[in-house]
């Protein structure tokens, strides 16, 4: 598992609503937001209340990203996320925490260790900082965070907290 991610605004908006973002802190050593990510979290809420919240138990680091990568640029995906992807490439090892299709899968074609909000909150339960990841998802989902119906339910059997384990 990585212990380097670069995060998107999506996830950082949406975990924050969520008041999750303290809770999968301790996730990563260090989290690095790009300057396009920020502006665009700026744009609904001011990015300081997340920093102490994702810094909650790691290291938080801004990060300015002057060109983007042309094989990223190529696929017309919004600033934040082409910053996301440009600096995953530049750093090996690092991954990216990212909600959007279609930079879910440019970050698979470029082979980029790729995890989501919803893969976070299952990842905390995993590492024991979470002791249920239903009620968690829950809040994900109230805060704005589509999740295929079909697919949570298959998710919740496989952790073992569908509603026939409970």
């Amino acid at each position: 598992m990585n212990e380097n991610f670069v995060l998107d605004a999506s996830p950082i908006i949406v975990l924050g609503k969520a008041d999750l973002l303290k809770k999968v802190s301790p996730l990563a050593k260090l989290w690095i937001i790009p300057e396009g990510v920020i502006r665009e979290v700026e744009a609904k809420r001011p990015i300081e209340s997340y920093f102490s919240e994702i810094s909650y138990g790691s290291e938080v680091v801004r990060e300015s990203v002057p060109t983007i990568n042309p094989s990223i640029a190529a696929w017309d995906l919004g600033r934040g996320e082409s910053e996301v992807l440009t600096l995953a490439l530049e750093k090996a090892g690092t991954g990216v925490v990212l909600d959007d299709l279609q930079a879910r899968k440019c970050a698979a074609l470029f082979d980029i260790s790729l995890i989501g909000s919803l893969g976070l909150i299952l990842l905390a339960k995993r590492k024991g900082l979470l002791n249920l990841a239903k009620p968690e998802i829950e809040r994900l989902k109230a805060a704005g965070l589509h999740i295929d119906p079909i697919m949570l339910t298959r998710i919740l059997t496989r952790i073992g907290e569908d509603d026939k384990t409970e």
